[in-house]
């Protein structure tokens, strides 16, 4: 249970170090991921609320079935987060380790200090290098 937590809080912290960015939007599904996520976070402790008011109106008392789906709904930001955390633990595939190493290059020649990037990198430093870049290099480069 312990390990369940501390992955969706890694979601969580992914979800905010990934930059929101239309240029990565159509190369990694987690701009898909933290939206979906994003608004079920906002929306589904109302639906659900809205579900078991309507069940009681209608009913006059929770069927089993119901709970299953109340579960269900509740649950659904968290299913989000914890996929979050899994990917941000996932080791990065080489040809995005050597894209991230052109990037750092990138950022060491605007002057800025960066760490090395080995073959051990994981998408978490990958989102923290990229936000680093999207603040701090021109656009020009993330069209090439």
């Amino acid at each position: 249970m312990n390990s369940v937590i501390k992955r969706i809080g890694t979601g969580y912290h992914y979800m905010r170090s990934w930059p929101m960015v239309p240029e990565l939007a159509s190369r990694f599904p987690e701009n898909r991921v933290i939206k979906a996520t994003r608004f079920a976070i906002m929306w589904m402790p109302v639906v659900a609320m809205v579900t078991a008011a309507a069940q009681l109106k209608l009913m006059g008392q929770f069927s089993a079935p119901f709970w299953a789906q109340w579960l269900f709904i509740v649950t659904l930001p968290l299913q989000g987060l914890y996929w979050l955390g899994w990917r941000a633990v996932q080791p990065l595939p080489l040809p995005l380790v050597n894209w991230c190493k052109e990037v750092r290059q990138r950022l060491i020649e605007a002057g800025c200090d960066e760490a090395p990037v080995t073959a051990r990198a994981q998408y978490q430093h990958m989102a923290c290098l990229l936000d680093r870049a999207f603040k701090r290099l021109d656009r020009a480069f993330w069209r090439q």
